[in-house]
Order: structure tokens, then sequence, then C-alpha cells
């Protein structure tokens, strides 16, 4: 009798459809991060620091994927002519070195210890949420419905002494620390 059931066309598709469904979720999150590495590319592209070096660093902190995902699909690509450099985890020497610092499922309580102290640097910082914005980040790579929406900060731009091009500015969506949109 248990034979039978397994054979049955409704209990196969059923049992198809519960193993496929993690592995389709998987493959949007992968997906999704692959995405938000491409922005932060591109953000290497439209962005001006006022420290021209050779090498362009970027700092992961926090308990998601994303370091390896950047790891992965940035470390070692020229982006007009720097050599991009991803430091996972950054101690806080190397944390001195970086241009962008993406924060990737951080604790509210440090990304606001970081933000303080890179406060006034010349640090592209990146996050995931429209909080991230509010709070003093420069950029939010925020989820609206299936797209990538980019959120800039511009008072912690102009404190972080970079220059974002205006190109890149008319597609983003301009919020100030008091978390109204502009």
């Amino acid at each position: 009798m248990l034979r039978r059931h397994v054979r049955s066309p409704l209990w196969l598709a059923a049992l198809l459809c519960v193993c496929l469904l993690p592995a389709g979720r998987l493959q949007a999150q992968q997906d999704e991060r692959a995405v938000r590495a491409a922005y932060v590319f591109s953000l290497t592209k439209y962005v001006s620091w006022p420290n021209a070096r050779k090498q362009l660093v970027i700092g992961v902190i926090g308990d998601g994927s994303m370091g390896a995902v950047l790891k992965q699909v940035l470390d070692g690509k020229v982006s007009d002519g720097k050599t991009v450099k991803v430091i996972v985890h950054p101690s806080e020497g190397e944390l001195h070195q970086c241009n962008i610092l993406y924060v990737d499922f951080a604790p509210q309580e440090e990304v606001h210890s970081l933000l303080r102290r890179l406060n006034g640097r010349p640090v592209l910082t990146v996050g995931e949420t429209d909080r991230f914005t509010r709070n003093g980040g420069v950029v939010a790579l925020v989820r609206s419905g299936d797209q990538m929406q980019i959120e800039v900060n511009l008072a912690a731009l102009r404190s972080a002494q970079l220059q974002m091009s205006s190109r890149l500015l008319r597609l983003a969506v301009i919020v100030g620390s008091d978390g109204e949109a502009r």
C-alpha cells in the first residue's frame, strides 16, 4: 500500500515541490548577492576618493554571507586602473586602509560605533537596509520589490569627503539622517 502512494503522480509532484522550493530560494539569495556585488563594483566607478591610490580596498563586516561573495566576485578585478582588494572582517589597522566598507548583518550597536569611528574619513560605507543611511551610512542597497534601489545620504557623503557622480545621484533616492527622503 505504501508503494502505491510513492508511485502516485500527485505524491511525486508534492515531493518534488518540497525538494525544489529551498533550492529556488537559495538560488534567489545567491542571485541577489551577485546583484549587490555588481552594484558595489559599479560604485567604485562613480565615486571619487580624495586619496587616490593604486589599490581600492573593500572591507566587509558583519555576520552575513556577502563577504565571501564580494571576495569571490571582486577580489583582483580592476576598476578605473585600480586593483580591487576585498578584506573580510578587517582588523582595526586594515579598517583604516578601506576605501569602501560593506556592512552585512551587523548588530545595530556595532554599526553605530563603526560609523562614529569612520566619521570624517574618506570611506564609502555601504549597507543593506534603509535604516543604514538614516543612521549615518553613505549608501544603502535596499531591496524594493524585485528591484534594487540605491539610497544616498548626502550629508554622510560630504562628511566622508567623497564625490559621487551626478549620474548615480540622479538614480538614487536621496535621504537625510532624519529619515526623510529628499
